[in-house]
């Protein structure tokens, strides 16, 4: 490595440590988390703070003005790609899962408000025109997630959001849908995976649908159009499109061949098998029955809704079929995963199975992230730390030392407490976490 850029890390990693030395919980932002622009469209789980993000690109474009483009191979809701917006770069961005793609392509516009403003009253007026026949919608166990009065509702919204002409329209009402869904199914809120209600629970609900889908609507409405206000006056619109490219696969990351897009990558994989950490695919199921996957994307590597665990199953540690050589050659790659797994040798198999077939496949999906960033770009890593047989699972040193392997170099660590991140404290097999570590990573 060249000596400026050795100069460079340091005054890098002495900028970003300076801030947390008179106040530790600097990068928590306490209280300081509200989910302004498109952030707040949708409550999808486990969503990054916005003003994580925005401070710690504030703090990498002052050492490096030469950002252009930002990666996030694990988008999730779009936080990165909101905030990368907000500073008028370019974005290149990869998910698993159908509607974390659709909530990406939403928030990137266009962003005609007028034109929207005018098709949500002529979609109220649609919906409540029962005179309009749509199609009905079944898949397997719709009765036992809907009652039949919600079901009648939903049918009639998704009809008419049917009918609306323009995609990007389509995609728009296709996200408050997603949350109407949520809100008013017979699974649980206060849960991220399909547990039904009691019945007592069930039938007892005021749910008028119609009304929850409008006030959704409304609220996004005015979400959407501050972020086109924001954005037009940093002059970052092309009339009504973002100045800049903006690049949403959906796809799984270590199929994904991106040769040198970014200058940066800020991330947050998940911190486990989304078995036992945040099951994203099973939060995301019933909604995605009620939209037209077409309007997503035109071709699907695998069948999203062939079952309520398909869209977990392709994520990391999706599968645990792991050998014990395996689990041997990932140890070697890590001495941080092989402390880890001689503390919990004698208890059962399947929680090292469960922990090393995660890191198999993130030490999988390294090369592709790797090749997507530019020579000497920037890594900042957003990880959490679970807890599995008693034992901490050290993800952060695992991912130094797997990135280590592969050349880059480690420029800090830094932590913050978590404060409203929606995730559940508990599971029922572990403890989760209640601090993230940010890994700052340079390939060379």
């Amino acid at each position: 490595m060249h000596q400026a850029q050795i100069s460079n890390d340091q005054f890098l990693k002495q900028r970003l440590s300076s801030l947390s030395v008179d106040n530790e919980e600097y990068w928590s932002f306490k209280g300081q988390s509200n989910r302004e622009y498109c952030h707040g469209i949708f409550q999808y789980p486990a969503m990054m703070v916005p003003q994580l993000v925005r401070a710690m690109l504030d703090e990498l474009l002052c050492v490096n003005e030469d950002i252009q483009t930002i990666g996030d191979p694990y988008s999730g809701s779009g936080t990165v790609l909101t905030e990368s917006l907000l500073k008028g770069k370019h974005f290149w961005g990869v998910d698993i899962n159908p509607l974390a793609i659709l909530l990406c392509k939403v928030k990137q516009g266009p962003f005609y408000i007028d034109e929207l403003r005018c098709k949500i009253d002529k979609l109220a007026s649609a919906i409540q025109d029962l005179s309009n026949e749509v199609d009905e919608v079944e898949f397997h166990n719709i009765d036992k997630w809907f009652r039949d009065d919600v079901k009648e509702s939903l049918t009639r919204i998704r009809g008419c959001i049917r009918n609306e002409p323009e995609l990007w329209a389509r995609r728009f009402f296709w996200v408050v849908l997603a949350e109407t869904v949520r809100l008013t199914s017979n699974s649980r809120t206060s849960t991220f995976k399909l547990h039904i209600r009691t019945e007592d629970d069930i039938n007892s609900r005021q749910n008028d649908v119609v009304s929850i889908f409008f006030e959704t609507i409304e609220r996004n409405f005015v979400l959407y159009k501050n972020q086109f206000e924001a954005l037009h006056s940093l002059n970052l619109l092309d009339g009504k499109h973002y100045k800049k490219k903006v690049d949403i696969s959906l796809a799984n990351i270590i199929n994904v061949n991106a040769e040198s897009k970014c200058d940066l990558i800020i991330t947050s994989p998940p911190y486990g098998d989304n078995a036992t950490t945040v099951p994203y695919g099973q939060y995301s199921y019933l909604p995605l029955q009620w939209i037209d996957l077409d309007d997503i994307i035109d071709e699907m590597e695998y069948d999203p809704l062939a079952t309520t665990h398909s869209i977990d199953f392709e994520s990391l540690g999706g599968s645990r079929r792991i050998t014990d050589s395996e689990v041997k050659a990932f140890c070697n790659l890590s001495g941080a995963l092989s402390i880890y797994v001689h503390k919990i040798q004698s208890q059962p198999k399947e929680r090292i199975r469960r922990v090393t077939s995660f890191v198999r496949d993130l030490c999988n999906s390294l090369p592709s992230i790797l090749n997507a960033l530019k020579l000497d770009g920037i890594m900042v890593w957003i990880l959490g730390n679970r807890t599995v047989g008693g034992h901490e699972v050290p993800l952060d040193d695992i991912l130094i030392d797997l990135l280590q392997v592969h050349g880059a170099k480690h420029i800090c660590t830094l932590s913050r407490t978590i404060p409203t991140k929606r995730m559940a404290p508990k599971n029922n097999r572990s403890n989760t976490m209640s601090k993230e570590r940010i890994v700052v990573m340079r390939k060379v």
